[in-house]
C-alpha cells in the first residue's frame, strides 16, 4: 500500500491518477478542500482508494494512516505562509512525524518531493525549510529518494500568483536586483512521471534527483514574457536590493494592495534550475515546453 500526502495540490493530483492508472494499492491522506466534493472522494473510493482527512501536523492521524504502507509518496508544501499555513510547521515539522511515523510503521519506502533552490543558507523560508526537511528524510532508516523540481506549470502555475502583482503594476513593471537570477519552469506531468517511475527502481534509492524544464529563463526575461501575454506595456524598474527589508518596504508603497512582503521578496530573488537536469539523464523524459500551453495558461489572468 502506497500513502500519497498532497494529492490536492497540482502534482499530487497528477500522481495520484498515474497510481490509479497503474492499479498501485494507494491510500490518500488530504487535509481537506472546498475542491473537493463528497462525490469526488466517493468516486476514488470505489476505485479502491483508501482516504483520510486530517490535518498533516496530527501525529496519531498520520500514525493511523500508516497502517500497513510500505511506502510513502510526500508532495505537501506551499511557497507562501498565509493565516492558515505556517511554513514550518508544513515542510518541517509535519515531515518530522511523517518519518517518525513511517519508522514506527516498518515503512521500506519514502519519496518526498522538495524544491529546486533548496538550501541550509537561503534567505527565503520556503526554500530552507525545504531544505530542512530533505535532511530529515535523507538522516532516517529507509529507502529514500528526493526530488527537487523547479517552479512546475499545468492548467495552472502557481508561481506566477507570487510575482504578477508585480507584473500588473501598469506604471512600470518593478524587478528585483537585476533581474538575473535563474527560473527553470517545468510541466507537472513531467515531475509526476519521474515520481511514480521512481517507486520501484532501485537506483534511485538513496538519490536526489533535480528537475527542470527545457528552457531556462532569468527572472527578468520571464516576467517580460508574462507582461507582453497579458498586453501591459511601460518601462522596467530594477529596484537595487541591497538589503531585503529595504526593498520589501519599497516595494510595499510601490505596490499597495499586494501580498508583497520580505519572504515574498525573497523567493522571487532565488535561483530554481539545474544543469544536471535527472528528467532526461536518469528518467529519459521528454520534457513539454513552457510555450505549448502558455497561452492557455494565460487566458486564466
Amino acid at each position: 500500500m502506497i500513502l500519497l500526502l498532497g494529492a490536492t495540490g497540482l502534482l499530487g493530483g497528477q500522481v495520484l491518477r498515474r497510481l490509479v492508472d497503474r492499479k498501485y494499492p494507494t491510500k490518500l491522506f488530504i487535509r481537506g478542500s472546498s475542491d473537493w466534493k463528497d462525490a469526488s472522494i466517493q468516486n476514488l473510493r470505489h476505485r479502491g482508494v483508501d482516504i483520510s482527512v486530517a490535518d498533516v501536523t496530527d501525529k496519531e492521524a498520520v500514525l493511523s494512516s500508516l497502517v500497513d504502507c510500505t511506502a510513502v509518496i510526500n508532495i505537501v508544501g506551499a511557497m507562501r505562509p498565509n493565516k492558515n499555513i505556517d511554513l514550518h510547521q508544513l515542510q518541517v515539522t509535519a515531515v518530522k512525524n511523517l518519518v517518525s511515523a513511517a519508522q514506527r510503521r516498518g515503512v521500506q519506502r519514502f519519496i518526498h518531493v522538495s524544491c529546486l533552490g533548496a538550501s541550509s543558507s537561503s534567505a527565503s523560508t520556503y526554500f530552507k525549510t525545504k531544505w530542512e526537511s530533505e535532511k530529515l528524510v535523507r538522516d532516517a532508516d529507509h529507502y529514500w529518494t528526493i526530488f527537487r523540481p523547479s517552479y512546475m506549470f499545468g492548467e495552472k502555475f502557481p508561481f506566477l500568483d507570487v510575482i504578477m502583482p508585480l507584473i500588473k503594476f501598469r506604471m512600470c513593471m518593478p524587478v528585483l536586483g537585476s533581474g538575473m537570477n535563474q527560473i527553470q519552469p517545468i510541466w507537472v506531468d513531467n515531475v509526476a512521471d519521474c515520481v511514480v517511475d521512481s517507486i520501484y527502481r532501485k537506483e534511485c534509492v538513496g538519490q536526489t534527483f533535480e528537475l527542470g524544464g527545457p528552457e531556462t529563463y532569468s527572472m527578468l526575461r520571464f516576467m517580460e514574457k508574462v507582461r507582453k501575454e497579458l498586453g501591459i506595456t511601460g518601462p522596467t524598474l530594477n529596484i537595487p536590493t541591497p538589503t531585503v527589508a529595504k526593498a520589501s518596504a519599497a516595494l510595499t508603497k510601490l505596490v499597495p494592495g499586494s501580498a508583497i512582503n520580505e519572504e515574498v521578496v525573497n523567493l522571487i530573488m532565488a535561483n530554481s534550475f539545474t544543469e544536471l537536469n535527472a528528467a532526461q539523464s536518469s528518467f529519459m523524459t521528454n520534457l513539454a515546453p513552457l510555450d505549448d500551453v502558455f497561452e492557455r495558461i494565460m487566458d486564466t489572468y
